[in-house]
Parts: structure tokens; sequence; C-alpha cells
């Protein structure tokens, strides 16, 4: 378990939960197991006794731990594939999760709203476009370009949940955390499936690794690549862009988002460009053949 920044925003309750949920997610808190008393996390985390009982009620609601009167709270077991019926397949679960990832498909970018677009893309197109801008960050920095890649497809997943919040609506709501939905959403499947998917959001969530910074970035990247091209359409999306770029946090991010800023977001104009040229060279070609077959 890790003390949590005094510098996070967050106020102390949640990032304790935070804490032990990161804990419980990379196995250093195992299934069955006792958390500390809640005494002995109060002085850990140097907070009231209150404070750490909100916490662990936020993870007793999100369904990590559950408590024992008078013996104390425990981590709950790993949530395992339900018997199935007799006409029921053992990976039921596992497809439901990809019937629910479907739903990204029609599930809008919500601030994209606040610039009059009547059908802004949505949270898969954003998703597809992350990943592609995240194996390209993952290369120019010697990444793992896969990890980086599974990374980025599915940092949006618990959307399927709780909808996509945007940022003038961040004030107002309070969700789970995303590694707490992925829990719920991977309930239904085996443990080793259902632990890729759990590891991934709890990676990305975290940003301790190199591989989550980048994701981080190529979310940023695509939503400034999203913005270039709704201004390209006559819509106001400075304020995105600017953001965007503001909140990257690698080189490789910033060096490629210099890139995109000069450069023209109607990338097939050169082709049609060449589509004429070549069009007028082949009428030449013809016009000579003519000429050669007649003299």
């Amino acid at each position: 378990m890790q003390p949590f920044d005094p510098d996070d925003p967050r106020k102390p309750n949640v990032k304790i939960a935070a804490s032990i949920r990161a804990s419980i997610l990379s196995g250093e808190l195992e299934p069955g197991s006792r958390l500390p008393a809640v005494s002995e996390l109060a002085a850990f985390f140097g907070v009231a006794t209150g404070t750490v009982h909100a916490a662990v009620r936020t993870l007793r609601d999100e369904g990590f731990v559950r408590s024992r009167t008078g013996s104390g709270n425990y981590v709950r077991d790993q949530a395992s594939i339900p018997v199935p019926a007799e006409d029921e397949h053992p990976l039921a679960g596992t497809a439901t999760f990809l019937f629910e990832m479907g739903h990204l498909k029609h599930l809008g970018r919500a601030g994209w709203l606040l610039l009059g677009i009547p059908q802004p893309e949505s949270v898969a197109e954003h998703s597809f476009r992350v990943a592609v801008v995240g194996l390209t960050l993952a290369a120019m920095e010697g990444a793992d370009v896969g990890r980086t890649a599974a990374l980025c497809l599915m940092h949006d997943a618990h959307e399927t949940r709780i909808g996509d919040v945007p940022s003038v609506g961040r004030a107002y709501v309070s969700t789970a955390e995303p590694e707490a939905i992925t829990v719920h959403q991977t309930s239904g499947m085996p443990h080793e499936v259902a632990k890729v998917f759990q590891d991934l959001t709890a990676e990305y969530e975290a940003t301790e690794t190199t591989e989550a910074r980048l994701a981080h970035d190529a979310d940023k990247i695509e939503t400034l690549l999203q913005a270039i091209e709704y201004q390209a359409q006559g819509h106001d999306a400075e304020a995105w862009r600017e953001t965007s770029l503001s909140a990257l946090r690698t080189e490789a991010g910033r060096e490629l988002a210099r890139a995109i800023g000069t450069t023209d977001p109607q990338w097939w104009s050169a082709f049609a460009r060449s589509y004429h040229e070549l069009r007028a060279s082949s009428r030449g070609r013809v016009a000579r053949t003519e000429a050669e077959a007649g003299s």
C-alpha cells in the first residue's frame, strides 16, 4: 500500500480508497486477506479513523471488500464465472462483456456537444485513433507498442456504465472509480481473462509506467486532432486544442503535437492534386499514341 500524494486535490477518503484498491488489483492484498485495522490505516495515512471508515465504505460498496462484525474488513474473493446452465457456454460472461463494448460505438463524446456538433464522434471512434496514436508514440519512445495500444483501446471502456462526462460536468457528479467499474464489467469472465482487462485499467489510471503516460498523451493528441478537424468545419474548438496541448506529459507527445499543429488536416488534398496531374498525363499519353498511330 502506498501513502497518498498530499498534492492530490481529491478528498483524503477518496485517496485512501484508491491506494487500497490499487493494492487489491495489483495482488499485494490477496483475495480473502484481512485489511489492517482501521486504527492502523489511520496512523499509516495520517488521518482520522472516520476518514478511513469512509474509504472502506466506498470499497465495500464497490465490491472490493466485505466486513465481518467483530473481525474486520476482508478482501473479497476474485469474482469467478457463474456455474453455467446446461445450455450456457463457459465464456458467456466474456461474450456479454464484448457486447457491452459495442455500446461504445453508439456513445457520443459529450464534450463536443458544447460546440453545437449534433452528431459528434463516438467513444469507440475516439479510442481507435487513440490506439493508433499510442502505437506511434510508443515507437518514437522505444516503449512496448502492444501494451501501449491495449491501454489506449481500453482507456474509456468504463464509460459504458457511467457515460462520457464532459469537463464542465465533473465538478457536479461523483462516479465509481474506473478500476471498480472494470471489476464489475469483467465479473463473469474466467479469472485469467478478467485480470488482463483489470490490469490494463489499473495501469492506465495509476499513470506510473511509460506506456501509461504515453497512452494518456495519445488520448490528448487524439482530442487535439479532432479539435483541428472540427475547426476546419467551422467550429470554434480552440479551447480544446489548448487544453490538450497543456496536458501532454511526454516529449514524444509534445513533439508529435508540434508536427500536427503545422500539418494540413485535409490529408487527401495532395492526392487530389496528383489525381488531376495523373489524368492530364494520361490524356497526353493517349494523344501521343493516337498521333503515332495515325502517322
